[in-house]
């Protein structure tokens, strides 16, 4: 399992880019061989060949405005030190991905965004994407820029506040997709902390994050996620760029859910993930990850798992 990318920009006008992703998928998902609800791999997606992320980015006075097709998961709701980790819940909360159809990977949406910074301190992020990402297979049927409301609407706004010189930060968003056939909301918060720097290399230490996710109301699967972990940054002599992460996630599933399972006793799935990524130079980086994924599918007839993954990462320019 895997993807090729190719990103593109072009300079327009001051202050204004256009930015192009190109994705083609290609393997079978793991998620076919473990029957998981979470995705144990945030690259997983059917094959395919399609324009992932085609928009146009303004900046004015330290805020920004983006328009076109994009994703959600690389402005709101993410951790930056669980970035290295495989699982695709340490990405976005399963409440969230799950749930409703969102817009990232591997659907992205036409959306309009909009950040404002307040000071180097606060900063607010707030979006509107079309509720029903276009999942038609095919490159020419990727070329999708409607943002209909008959389809849904999906809303979210974001809250963050930095300390200690933007090292630290905290999240607190809400969002809410309203369209005919579904209608679920909730809140999320991530905070991102540093734990210890060496003094004698700013590059090198350890630092944490915490997830949390809620659906005040009984939705379709996860009513609940909450996650933490650990990253260690250039942990080994003369290795600064490598990094060693610990992290574990939960998500809870809801009575409505529930209620459809026929005698399970288990009520959520969890993961614990361990990974090293070499860095071996700057175009190819090696990750080795573990994962072990309990109650998968909450199903009392799949046994936990324990999951290997190697992952090379080649950047050609």
């Amino acid at each position: 399992m895997g993807l090729i990318a190719l990103t593109h920009e072009t300079n327009l006008w001051k202050g204004a880019v256009v930015k192009g992703h190109h994705v083609l998928n290609h393997g079978k998902a793991l998620t076919h061989f473990l029957g998981d609800l979470q995705t144990v791999s945030n690259i997983e997606a059917p094959k395919n060949i399609y324009l992932y992320e085609f928009f146009i980015e303004q900046a004015f006075k330290g805020n920004k405005v983006i328009i076109g097709k994009s994703e959600i998961n690389s402005l709101f709701a993410y951790s930056s030190n669980a970035m290295g980790f495989i699982h695709s819940s340490f990405g976005i909360g399963p409440e969230m991905s799950v749930n409703v159809p969102l817009a990232t990977y591997p659907y992205a949406a036409m959306g309009v965004s909009l950040d404002l910074q307040f000071s180097e301190k606060i900063q607010f992020r707030g979006a509107l994407y079309d509720g029903s990402p276009n999942t038609s297979l095919g490159y020419l049927n990727s070329f999708d820029f409607g943002l209909n409301s008959k389809g849904g609407l999906f809303w979210i706004g974001e809250f963050q506040h930095k300390t200690n010189n933007k090292a630290n930060t905290f999240k607190l968003g809400l969002w809410k997709l309203e369209s005919n056939t579904q209608n679920e909301g909730g809140f999320y918060a991530v905070i991102d902390q540093v734990l210890w720097k060496e003094n004698n290399d700013s590059n090198r230490g350890i630092n944490a994050f915490a997830q949390y996710g809620h659906i005040p109301k009984d939705p379709s699967i996860f009513n609940q996620y909450k996650g933490f972990g650990f990253v260690y940054y250039g942990a080994l002599k003369n290795r600064s760029q490598d990094e060693i992460g610990l992290a574990w996630g939960r998500g809870s599933l809801s009575n409505n859910y529930l209620r459809q399972l026929s005698g399970s006793s288990n009520s959520s799935e969890s993961v614990l993930e361990t990974y090293y990524n070499y860095v071996l130079s700057d175009q190819i980086e090696i990750q080795l990850d573990a994962q072990y994924i309990v109650n998968p599918g909450v199903d009392e007839g799949i046994k936990n798992a324990w999951v290997g993954i190697v992952r090379v990462k080649y950047r050609l320019f």
